[in-house]
């Protein structure tokens, strides 16, 4: 691809998300409904602790199970494990998608947007749902166990963006008139 496909690219990308932040632009949300929404919401943004996420996907409890010899109960094991990584997956997922609705909500009150960084972002947000798309086809292929590594990665990429989310929002709430929450 040549520099004028990467600049066509580049101009399409930033209509799209120009497009999609004056369509969040256009909803009812007020300033002060936004901040009560991000307050109640923000504990949502953990999700599960590192320690759990591996221990979903850790082979280590298969390897018991194995040691029954018991093939309904690994059946039973499998399905239940995969039923679990599979409700994580969801959450996570639904997690990535509000902190890139808080966001948006966040930069439509800002008077100051950065184009590049607003790409930056939403690039972000893509990998991650591309990742959680990725891995709800490995999870039901081949079962947790062996995605350990992936999991932590969309696990961590998605604690740093709403950590990201939080920095934004105190600094949109710096910017505002008097430097108070607007509540």
């Amino acid at each position: 691809m040549g520099v004028g496909g990467a600049l066509a690219g580049a101009i399409i990308l930033l209509l799209v998300l120009l497009a999609w932040v004056r369509a969040e632009a256009s909803s009812t949300d007020s300033p002060s409904a936004w901040n009560t929404s991000f307050q109640q919401e923000s504990e949502t943004v953990e999700g599960c602790s590192p320690e759990i996420v591996s221990q979903i996907f850790s082979a280590d409890d298969l390897k018991f199970v194995l040691g029954f010899e018991s093939p309904s109960l690994e059946k039973l094991f499998r399905r239940e494990r995969t039923f679990v990584a599979l409700h994580w997956l969801r959450e996570t997922s639904t997690i990535i998608s509000g902190i890139l609705r808080r966001h948006l909500n966040a930069s439509r009150l800002s008077a100051d947007v950065e184009i590049s960084l607003e790409a930056r972002i939403f690039l972000r947000y893509a990998w991650l749902k591309l990742n959680c798309g990725i891995l709800f086809l490995l999870i039901r292929a081949f079962g947790p166990q062996r995605l350990t590594g992936t999991a932590r990665l969309v696990q961590m990429h998605t604690h740093n963006i709403g950590e990201a989310l939080r920095e934004f929002q105190s600094a949109a709430q710096l910017r505002e008139p008097g430097g108070a929450r607007s509540v």
